[in-house]
């Protein structure tokens, strides 16, 4: 597994990154404008969790004359991704048709969403059973639109 697949976001750390995904090449001042809307947190701290996400290699940045400027180093799906990772180790054992199952069987999904969710489970079996054709992602068209 490698570095991105593990990386581990705060809640915290989330918050900046939902602003450093908005836009690249952005400045600490940029950031923190953005940020300081979802959360009442202080310049110093927002300064402290964008540190962080460099440190994990969550965020780049890069220096333009006296500016520091920040982008994301890892895509917002690429975060979900290893979060989903994480969760289903820790609170599943990493059995992730407990995990499926404990969603439906548990959570109010509306009809349409049953019907997305029979026909991408439907795809992936169909992916199975022929050897030959390459597997997909797993994610149907909406769904895909809807996580990146």
């Amino acid at each position: 597994m490698n570095q991105r697949s593990e990386l581990q976001i705060t809640d915290a750390e989330w918050e900046v990154m939902l602003s450093v995904w908005e836009a690249e090449d952005q400045t600490a001042g940029e950031i923190i404008a953005r940020t300081e809307t979802l959360r009442d947190r202080s310049h110093r701290t927002i300064r402290t969790l964008l540190a962080r996400l460099v440190e994990k290699g969550a965020v780049d940045v890069h220096v333009e004359g006296s500016r520091h400027l920040y982008r994301a180093a890892v895509t917002r799906n690429e975060c979900v991704r290893s979060a989903a990772h994480s969760f289903s180790e820790r609170f599943f054992a990493g059995n992730l048709q407990s995990l499926l199952m404990h969603f439906v069987e548990n959570e109010t999904l509306s009809s349409e969403e049953l019907a997305e969710l029979k026909q991408t489970l439907d795809e992936q079996l169909a992916n199975q059973s022929q050897p030959n054709k390459p597997q997909s992602s797993g994610k149907s068209a909406s769904r895909r639109r809807k996580t990146q």
